[in-house]
């Protein structure tokens, strides 16, 4: 298959051709890049795994969201199902202060969550629905460039496997009927999908990725301590006039304001000062974790004094008044606002990221691989690594684990694609009671119930493997060039199949592209010189 270059391509070799001494006189001609066959998709695995939806139609709803910011005018803020990522962390001394930076890190945001994400899983849908948002539905060129970004990277893939990309303005415009959907399959709860036919009930997949759901799972996980709050605080209108006037002064209206004088204000300052000595009295070291957390944000490793104070000054900054506003009648039952202090796992020889599809019946999950993890700072996921002679002997060594999650996944009616940050540790640990004691090395950091950052990977295997590359990446890089630049300066590996992009967005206000690509090699030493070429050429993304 050829993908031909935009006129963003002809207008990069012709800067090149103006700097270069010979002139250039030859007319460029575009890269030739491989089509790419996964050895399997997301459509695929639902037919397999769930033999009650291979009559339906079901779209997939792949976006990202956030807590406490819009994505756009279509896009509100999540209320009901909470996710804290790491602008959500944000102490409000960090947090832009100006409209000009507030508005930069909502478009920011929303070409991560509405493009980037979607797009990165969209690759690997297969021919089914995929709903994308836009990121401006009232600007057409807006909305034509977000048609043809997600059109350029999807272009590479066989015809077989391409997905339906269906675009709309916002969560409660998706045309369901006009499509012909069924059902929806969706990596984290919008809001506005409870209206719909869910393949996974909302309540349902918002607990098992809930980090209380993990710590009384009876799987091999280190032992917690929850901190549970004791109600909400109750309605805005009718606390007291500082409330119904508005918000924390920084553009945050769910947020109970300091100067609180009423009901709202008492509970925050009973509840969040208890909260606090509990984090003071924990012995350390120990791992602070907020209840629904995306991105590898909401987690502190706490191993010295000095490290437990800056969370606390973090949690009294903004942090926990953000959390615990957020908590009201409509999900309050959820537990969103608990925290989670648990045991830092000693000394770990392995750590892994398994991935695996949840099947309908009492079958065997399917496997899917067991990546490194590459973490950033603040614990942020910046990428992943997997090595494709190793999965065999991986999967024999995680086989009885994950079949356990998938059990208890099950017991919950969920069936779909799920992921298990483990850590290996060389001797057996003290565990809670009913932890199989075959599994007692592992420990099941933490869960995450949808498409994992690193799902392209495994499905990917022949893809790398049949061109001698036994290695792989996939991670998420900044760059000042156009995808036509980039690939021009990578044509060798694009073209010969070794690097491939799995999501790519360049925003027309700033020009800066987000993306994320994956990159083959032969063995792990070669794997980390074209990472290497490819950071030096760009930035590093966090979520």
């Amino acid at each position: 298959m050829i993908v031909h270059p935009t006129p963003d391509y002809y207008k990069f070799i012709a800067m090149r051709e103006k700097q270069s001494p010979t002139g250039g006189q030859d007319l460029p001609t575009g890269p030739s890049l491989p089509t790419v066959k996964l050895d399997t998709t997301l459509a695929d695995l639902y037919r397999q795994a769930a033999p009650r939806t291979k009559a339906r139609r079901i779209a997939q709803v792949l976006c990202g969201v956030n807590s406490g910011l819009p994505l756009s005018a279509k896009f509100p803020r999540n209320t009901k199902y909470l996710y804290q990522d790491s602008p959500f962390n944000t102490t409000a001394a960090k947090a832009p202060s100006c409209p000009d930076e507030k508005a930069a890190l909502t478009r920011e945001l929303a070409m991560k969550y509405l493009s980037l994400i979607p797009q990165r899983d969209a690759f690997i849908s297969g021919s089914a629905p995929v709903i994308l948002f836009h990121i401006d539905h009232d600007d057409p060129a807006q909305v034509e460039h977000d048609r043809a970004e997600a059109e350029a990277t999807v272009s590479v893939l066989a015809a077989d496997q391409k997905p339906e990309l269906v675009f709309c303005a916002g969560p409660a415009d998706i045309p369901v009927q006009e499509k012909g959907i069924d059902a929806i399959a969706y990596k984290l709860m919008v809001d506005g999908l409870e209206k719909h036919d869910l393949l996974v009930q909302p309540d349902v997949h918002w607990f098992v990725n809930s980090k209380d759901a993990l710590a009384k799972s009876g799987l091999p996980t280190p032992k917690c301590e929850i901190i549970d709050l004791e109600g909400h605080g109750g309605a805005q209108r009718g606390c007291c006039e500082v409330c119904v006037s508005g918000g924390d002064g920084e553009g945050n209206e769910f947020v109970i304001p300091a100067a609180c004088e009423g009901a709202r204000g008492q509970w925050f300052a009973q509840e969040s000062e208890r909260i606090l000595q509990k984090i003071g009295q924990r012995s350390l070291p120990f791992v602070l974790k907020n209840q629904q957390t995306f991105g590898g944000a909401g987690t502190y490793v706490v191993r010295t004094e000095e490290e437990r104070g800056k969370v606390v000054d973090d949690l009294r900054e903004g942090v926990l008044r953000k959390l615990m506003s957020s908590v009201t009648e409509a999900n309050a039952h959820l537990r969103p606002g608990a925290l989670i202090l648990s045991d830092l796992v000693d000394e770990p020889i392995g750590d892994y990221g398994l991935t695996f599809f949840v099947t309908e019946e009492e079958a065997e999950p399917v496997f899917l691989a067991a990546s490194e993890q590459m973490i950033g700072e603040g614990n942020a996921w910046i990428g992943s690594t997997i090595n494709y002679r190793r999965q065999d002997e991986l999967k024999n060594k995680f086989a009885k684990l994950v079949k356990e999650v998938a059990a208890w996944l099950r017991s919950h009616d969920y069936v779909g694609p799920a992921g298990a940050d483990v850590l290996e540790t060389a001797s057996e640990s003290v565990m809670d009671e009913g932890v199989d004691a075959d599994l007692t090395r592992y420990h099941i950091v933490d869960l995450n119930v949808r498409t994992s950052g690193s799902l392209a990977l495994p499905l990917m295997k022949t893809h790398f493997t049949g061109r001698g590359l036994d290695n792989a990446s996939s991670f998420s890089i900044s760059s000042k060039h156009s995808r036509d630049e980039f690939v021009a300066l990578f044509r060798d590996d694009f073209e010969s199949g070794k690097m491939c992009i799995l999501s790519w967005y360049q925003d027309r206000v700033s020009g800066t592209s987000l993306a994320d690509v994956a990159v083959g090699a032969a063995t792990p030493e070669d794997l980390k010189k074209e990472m290497q070429r490819v950071r030096d050429a760009t930035d590093e993304v966090t979520f």
